[in-house]
């Protein structure tokens, strides 16, 4: 079974760079926009921003990898003749690795943003150095010579670790349910994962306020859902029928 994952995962390496080429992309041409905002609005302050954005972005695109190892990378597995648990621990595991490997990639951005980049932005915005924390105004002793801070006041903005947990979970979880509703129903399928997506910001708008302000339900109610919707896809994937 090992070997076996190891020859998968080796099969999908490809993959890798896709998440490589999304999150530094992205993440490159996002300290280009702040180094051109330091360098022609010359502010005092800044905001890291990789902890939030890089885990979603990553998460999300682990969810659309993971769509496309259930609906190909499982179907495969069976046609080669692998049994349908074998199949599913495999292509369950390659999900989960390439997951993780996508919130590890969003982790190691978000340090180099924190630590090598604050240093770069003080630099093009003209200040003698950097600081993390919440800016603070400075006394004008005269109103006419405005008084600028020296140093670069770095904002910092993170997800709490539980939230990477989450995004690991609904990357996983979210792309073996949304894969077995396709590979049991094909084109349908879209549709129903179109009701379940909208289907609920249709019912906020038909029942009353009261009904839906009751924010206490909604997250234990969406879990429910989750969990039933992950145990119906393992139960659908060891059913699954072979297309030829």
């Amino acid at each position: 079974m090992w070997k076996k994952f190891q020859k998968l995962v080796k099969l999908n390496l490809d993959d890798l760079l896709l998440y490589i080429g999304v999150e530094c992309g992205l993440f490159l041409l996002i300290q280009i926009i702040i180094g051109c905002v330091m360098h022609f609005a010359r502010p005092d302050t800044s905001i890291t921003v990789s902890c939030i954005i890089f885990p979603i972005v990553g998460g999300f695109t682990a969810l659309v990898a993971g769509i496309s190892h259930v609906g190909i990378s499982f179907d495969q597995a069976l046609r080669f003749g692998q049994t349908r648990k074998r199949a599913l621990g495999l292509t369950l595991g390659l999900c989960a690795f390439e997951s993780a490997f996508a919130l590890a990639l969003a982790g190691l951005l978000a340090a180099v943003e924190r630590f090598l980049c604050p240093p770069l932005w003080a630099k093009l915005a003209g200040l003698n150095g950097w600081r993390f924390g919440i800016p603070m105004p400075v006394p004008e002793p005269d109103a006419s010579v405005p008084t600028r801070n020296p140093l670069l006041m770095v904002e910092t903005f993170a997800l709490d670790w539980y939230w990477w947990l989450l995004i690991f979970a609904l990357a996983v979880g979210g792309g073996v349910i949304v894969g077995a509703v396709i590979q049991r129903f094909g084109g349908k399928g879209g549709w129903i994962i179109w009701c379940i997506c909208f289907g609920p910001m249709i019912l906020m708008q038909i029942f009353p306020r009261e009904i839906v302000s009751a924010a206490e339900l909604v997250v234990p109610v969406l879990a429910v859902l989750f969990v039933g919707g992950f145990l119906w896809s393992i139960w659908s994937l060891l059913h699954a029928v072979v297309r030829s």
